[in-house]
């Protein structure tokens, strides 16, 4: 805490340092109305004199004012419109601003370089972080960035801050090892996705993502893409100080589907009665004796007598009276039980609150530029009962000094921190008991009577524990160029150099849970009688790099771009940990005392270290013929301390081109309709390690024990842990990309399309040798992945009027496949089979085929007969999985049970007869987004989603008594099969588990197409006009109002969130997000 205060005093004193009043004699005032062709105004343009920090920005009339020198240039620009410069002289203005159709110079960010967007030759996309992050109440960047790009996939599976479990991916997988996430790099320093939502979206410029083998220019760590996140910068003009603040709330999104508490005591009720059918099949015509016959389970052992009236209830009679609404406390032996209808979900889960807060001050004029900014954000979940969220703090200081004509320094340091707080555990476990008991007794403590242990709220309440991660990041990075111009035209030199450190500080608290009964009798315990574990990890990260720069243009047609370098990286990685276990744990126990106690069984403390290093070569090529014929060369040479000496170079390289077709002679006569069109192709290799450890080239020992001797007693020895191979290389990957960029009619309508393929050819995969070696084997390369798809996107912009709008999206889609894992038995599971099945993508569902349900017995007996029975019908047949035939029973194929399929035709029904189901990747995922602009009204909704995508839905609440003696899901309500109500998909009620898997454990019916559409953000704005602000000394007020999450189409049809996942053991309900919002700026 202490380095925290020291780091923003001294931030506080540079923001200081900054701050500088000038005076300017002999001063006018100047003022004008800037407009467009179609004399509208323009609404926001700048307005500055040269050289100087002196200006104004256009109200919503195009007019602005201001105190100017009677001498210099005005200069005026804004985005989508040519700049110009006038001669100061005049007291008053008006101008015209000419539409700059050349939106193919937009500056595009690529690997240790920039180049303008009409000359790429890549598959390159850059997002403005104005666009992404303005204005949208969820604070982390990673989740804001879902939809924005094509071919960049990210998902999750909780709107909880902090536990989201977002993840990326740009063009789908590239191996079965690691995660397939992108590389991400912060002002050009190698980071991770959780440093990247540590980050305030405020502080980013621009987010650029290279998504084919362009990314060759990082080499080793580009199989998966690169995201390139650069941050804002000082911008010549006056000095501006600027707050951007918001409130949020959380609303209800789609709730789990858990049943109330009739919709449960009539599901119980049917479950028992089929059961009893099941058990008793010669009274299945008569009701009366069925019902007599049902087990009334939980309401048979917990009767006893009203604590008031002295009257008994028990079984039926219990059931009955709960059924009626009737609130009971009985007597049962030395327990008193309280019988009332509650929900864990209203107890558990509210509304949260959240609130962003962000200052910063920038300006620059020609000799130095400066941004630095504060943010703080506290993001909370609709979790009630302790905290479960998020609070980031940040600051960051960017500085640029033109110090001579010759030399530029540019610097930024920035510190983060993101602290995560959840319940120790059970925050999503609403499912975990039934309906009909208390949450607390009337003393206020936790209640259980069934178990002594299940209510969850003990566990997820304060009084339970809870995990704390803290991460925080100190990043410091410089660069020095040298502009050597004068000497050869064209040449220049630039120097940087990096540091950060990461750290992550984890708690895990776990308390004793003590539950009692309605008079406060204790009844049983759960976590005791304590835990308490604390880790620190800490990466310090060291990088320094050289490059040589030439941009030269010749005869005015020939243009070539080149650069050399050199980079240096090392990673260093500490972790230590500490535990108590089984003591009490109490306010201010922490750790202290393990030094003393070391010893002692309960305690424990550990740790590590390792680091890596990486050298790099990096060169780049870049040709331009006229402004028609694009070449770019680009390659990397690594060297990965991962790998052994003889493996540990390896080359990557990209070669791409480009034809500029509406610059040739021959389309002068379609500019009016076709204003671009450029056609592209890129091939290359791009690397990975991912999967292999630090220090798998060298082989382990490992120690132990065993019995030996004449008189067996114990002997240390000494054993080969892992063997290392000289063979083991590189991932590489081979990628193409053939692409088209489009613009009609002026550029308003824009677009692109991709095709690419990329192929992974020394996939690292595990060898399987005999156990008699003693050793476990090294990865190799041996194995072979593919991914292939396309992309297309479209935009139109357009200004009718006062009005300027804009409509655009895109449509992406990557598969993916398993093409070679040596001596793979190729075999399917039933469910998931992640990343072991050759021909079939990375996750692969298997299930068994269903035809329908048994309507009769005779029906069942005869799928007896022809799949159970061996041909002596002296035992079933090899390898069966269907229940044992019987009498009566519960667990046994019965009118209502579903009929599974013999698939391979082979007369039995057993594992061979699992069948494809579809993949669990999100495909053809799309962003559309719409905007307009009106007199400082500004509205803009945008909708995500994902076209083809698979779930198979497990756990508690996949169907009905999947577990008993908990909350059941409500989607089968009134709908199981009766022999009234035939023609359903859902089998007979039952609470016998195994026959409840038969029906569905596996089997088609539990497949479901997860695809859906999402508003993910809507915003209106509206700023207020100058003339009024003005008055205010505020230079620029906009308040709005957003929403994020509000709606959402899908096909999923059992009740959860279509980004919740396949599991239904965690019911903590997505949630939407309602924002009021204002920026100011001075």
């Amino acid at each position: 805490m202490k380095d925290h205060k020291i780091f923003f005093k001294f931030f506080i004193v540079c923001v200081s340092m900054l701050i500088t009043v000038s005076a300017m004699a002999q001063n006018k005032r100047i003022s004008g109305t800037i407009v467009d062709a179609t004399g509208e105004a323009v609404i926001g343009a700048n307005v500055q004199v040269k050289g100087t920090t002196i200006g104004s920005i256009s109200d919503v009339d195009g007019n602005f004012s201001f105190e100017a020198p009677q001498t210099g240039t005005l200069v005026i620009s804004y985005i989508g419109y040519k700049t110009q410069e006038l001669a100061l002289g005049k007291n008053i203005y008006t101008i015209t601003l000419a539409e700059d159709s050349e939106v193919l110079d937009e500056v595009i960010v690529v690997g240790y370089a920039t180049q303008n967007k009409g000359s790429l030759t890549s598959a390159i996309t850059q997002v403005k972080g104005d666009d992404v992050f303005k204005s949208k109440g969820i604070a982390n960047p990673s989740v804001a960035l879902q939809g924005e790009v094509a071919g960049l996939t990210v998902t999750r599976s909780s709107t909880r801050p902090g536990s989201e479990n977002a993840a990326m991916k740009i063009r789908g997988d590239i191996s079965i090892n690691g995660n397939s996430s992108p590389l991400v790099l912060i002002d050009g320093m190698t980071s991770s996705l959780n440093e990247l939502n540590a980050m305030d979206g405020n502080d980013i410029e621009t987010i650029t993502v290279l998504k084919d083998a362009s990314a060759a220019i990082y080499g080793s760590r580009s199989a998966s893409g690169v995201v390139l996140v650069t941050t804002k910068r000082g911008k010549k003009g006056k000095a501006q100080i600027t707050y951007n603040g918001s409130f949020s709330r959380t609303i209800d999104g789609i709730k789990p589907p858990l049943a109330n508490h009739k919709q449960w005591l009539d599901m119980f009720y049917d479950a028992q009665y089929q059961d009893a059918i099941a058990n008793n099949p010669q009274y299945a015509n008569n009701p009366e004796e069925i019902h007599s016959r049902i087990n009334w389970w939980i309401f048979n052992s917990f009767g006893g007598q009203d604590v008031e009236t002295g009257e008994s209830y028990s079984g039926e009679s219990l059931f009955n009276a709960l059924r009626s609404g009737k609130i009971l406390t009985l007597r049962r032996g030395q327990n008193i039980d309280r019988w009332q209808p509650t929900s864990l979900v209203d107890e558990m889960y509210g509304q949260g609150t959240s609130h962003k807060h962000t200052v910063s001050i920038s300006g620059a004029d020609d000799k130095f530029a400066y941004r630095a900014s504060l943010n703080y954000a506290d993001n909370n979940s609709q979790f009630k009962l302790m905290d479960d969220g998020e609070k980031k703090y940040g600051a960051r200081l960017n500085m640029d000094y033109q110090a001579t004509k010759l030399l530029k320094v540019e610097t930024g340091m920035s510190y983060e921190r993101r602290d995560i707080t959840t319940p120790y555990d059970y925050a999503g476990r609403a499912w975990e008991d039934p309906w009909f008991w208390p949450i607390y007794n009337e003393n206020g403590q936790v209640y259980d009577t069934f178990s002594g242990n299940r209510n969850p709220v003990g566990v997820a309440g304060k009084d339970g524990g809870h995990k704390k991660n803290n991460y925080s990041t100190l990043r410091a990075n410089v660069k020095a160029t040298l502009d050597l111009n004068d000497y050869l035209e064209g040449l220049s030199l630039s120097f940087q150099g990096s540091y950060k450190e990461a750290r992550k500080e984890y708690q895990e608290y776990r308390k004793k849970v003590q539950y009692y009964d309605w008079a406060g009798t204790p009844t049983g315990n759960r976590n005791g009688p304590g835990h308490l574990k604390e880790e620190i990890e800490k990466w310090t990260n060291y990088n320094l790099g050289g490059f040589i720069n030439y941009n030269r243009t010749f005869v005015k047609k020939h243009t070539v771009k080149a650069m050399l370098g050199m980079t240096a990286e090392n990673e260093d990685y500490k972790k230590i940990s500490a535990s108590r276990n089984n003591g009490p744990m109490y306010a201010g126990s922490d750790l202290v005392d393990l030094e003393t106690m070391l010893s002692h069984t309960n305690n424990g403390a550990g740790g590590g270290q390792s680091s890596w290093a990486l050298l790099s070569y990096i060169g780049r090529l870049n040709y331009e013929y006229d402004g028609r014929y694009l070449l770019e060369v680009l390659g990397r040479r690594d060297g990965s301390s991962k790998l052994s000496i003889n493996q540990r170079w390896k080359n990557f390289y990209s070669v791409s081109g480009g034809w500029i077709v509406t610059n040739e002679a021959f389309m002068e006569g379609t500019s009016d309709w076709l204003s671009h069109l450029k056609v592209r192709y890129n091939y290359g290799k791009t690397g990975s390690v991912e999967g292999i450890g630090n220090y798998e080239r060298y082989a382990t020992l490992s120690s132990g024990s065993v019995l030996f001797g004449e008189s067996p007693t114990n002997q240390t020895l000494i054993r080969l842990g892992g063997m290392t191979s000289d063979q083991r290389t590189w991932e590489t990957i081979n990628s193409h990309d053939a692409g088209i960029d489009f613009g009609f009619l002026n550029q308003r309508l824009t677009g692109s399309f991709d095709y690419f393929q990329k192929s992974n050819n020394g996939m690292f995969i595990p060898v399987v040798y005999p156990a008699i070696m003693g050793a476990s084997a090294p990865k190799t390369n041996n194995g072979k992945f593919r991914t292939k798809g396309w992309e297309i996107e479209l935009n139109w912009r357009d200004k009718i009027g006062n009005v300027q709008y804009n409509i655009g999206g895109f449509l992406a889609d990557a598969s993916s496949e398993v093409v070679r894992i040596e001596n793979n038995e190729n075999v399917p599971n039933a469910g998931l089979n992640s990343n072991r099945l050759e021909g079939m993508p990375r996750q692969a569902i298997y299930v068994y085929k269903t035809d329908g349900i048994f309507q009769t017995q005779s029906e069942a007996d005869a799928y007896y007969d022809q799949y159970y029975w061996n041909e002596n019908r002296t035992g079933p047949k090899a390898g069966n999985i269907i229940p044992a035939p019987r009498e009566t029973g519960t667990n046994r194929l019965r009118p209502g049970a579903r009929k599974v399929v013999d698939a391979n035709n082979d007369g039995s029904i057993t594992t061979e007869d699992l069948v494809y189901a579809g993949d669990a990747a999100p495909r053809l995922t799309f962003g559309l987004k719409m905007g307009l602009e009106w007199k400082g009204i500004d509205f803009s909704a945008f909708f995500q989603g994902v076209g083809k995508q698979n779930i198979l839905r497990t756990d508690r609440l996949a169907y009905p008594w999947q577990a008993n003696y908990t909350g059941i899901s409500n989607v089968s309500y009134g709908k199981q099969w009766t022999p009234e109500n035939m023609n359903t998909m859902y089998t007979v009620a039952s609470r016998d588990n195994s026959f409840n898997n038969w029906n569905y454990w596996a089997k088609d019916v539990m497949v479901q197409k997860s695809r859906y559409i999402r508003l993910k953000s809507l915003i209106v704005g509206y700023t207020i006009p100058q003339n009024i602000t003005r008055k205010a000394a505020l230079d620029r007020v906009r308040v709005y109002f957003s929403g994020d999450d509000l709606w959402e189409w899908t096909k999923v049809k059992d009740g959860f969130d279509p980004e919740a996942g396949t599991g239904s053991n965690d019911t903590f309900p997505f949630s939407r997000l309602i924002s009021f919002g204002i920026d100011v700026t001075f």
